[in-house]
C-alpha cells in the first residue's frame, strides 16, 4: 500500500499511466451501467405498450359484458334468450401495438429502427382472456374478467460491439376489466 502511495505522490510523471488506467476504468464500468438503464428503459416501454394494446382488448369486450349492477359481476357473456353465452373479442393486439411503440414487420418480428439499425424487435405475442362466471356464489373470491399477454423481446446490445449476446426475455402483462358502476 506504501508503493501504491509513492507513486501517487511521485512528481516524475510516472502516475501518468495509472490515472488514465483508473480513467478508462471508470469509463467501461459507466458504459455498462448505463447499458443496463438502457435495456431496463426498452423493456420497461415494451411491457407498458403491450398493457395498453392489452387493456384495450379488456375494454373493447365492455359491450359485451353482463354487468349486474345488483351482484356487481361482469363477464363477457350475450343473452341468447334462454341463458347466456360466452363472448369474447380478442381484437388485433399487434396492429394496436405496432401504432403504440413504432413498430414495422419484418418476417416473424415486429421491428422498432432507429435510422436503419434495430432498437428491438419483439414475437410470439400470446394474449389469454380470462371470462369472469356468470352469477359467482361469492363475488369477492370470484375471478375477475383478465386479459394476459406474454412477448417475446430481443434487444441487442450497443455496448460490447456485438461481442456480446442479445438480451432476449419474455414479458409477462395482464390488464382486467371491472365495472365501474
Amino acid at each position: 500500500m506504501t508503493k501504491f502511495k509513492k507513486i501517487i505522490k511521485c512528481k516524475k510523471g510516472m502516475s501518468y499511466p495509472l490515472a488514465i488506467a483508473i480513467a478508462l476504468a471508470i469509463v467501461i464500468i459507466s458504459c455498462g451501467a448505463f447499458e443496463y438503464m438502457r435495456l431496463m428503459l426498452i423493456a420497461q416501454g415494451v411491457r407498458d405498450g403491450v398493457q395498453s394494446a392489452i387493456i384495450s382488448v379488456a375494454t373493447e369486450n365492455y359491450d359485451d359484458t353482463y354487468a349486474s349492477l345488483r351482484e356487481g359481476y361482469s363477464g363477457g357473456y350475450v343473452n341468447n334468450g334462454g341463458g347466456f353465452n360466452e363472448q369474447l373479442d380478442l381484437g388485433d393486439v399487434y396492429s394496436r401495438l405496432d401504432s403504440v411503440l413504432g413498430l414495422g414487420r419484418q418476417g416473424a418480428y415486429h421491428v422498432k429502427n432507429i435510422d436503419g439499425i434495430m432498437e428491438y424487435r419483439v414475437s410470439s405475442l400470446n394474449v389469454t382472456v380470462i371470462n369472469a362466471p356468470l352469477a359467482p356464489s361469492n363475488r369477492d373470491t370470484a375471478q375477475k374478467f383478465l386479459a394476459e399477454a406474454t412477448i417475446y423481446l430481443e434487444v441487442p446490445l450497443s455496448f460490447g460491439w456485438s461481442h456480446l449476446p442479445s438480451m432476449k426475455i419474455t414479458l409477462h402483462c395482464k390488464a382486467g376489466y371491472t365495472p365501474k358502476f
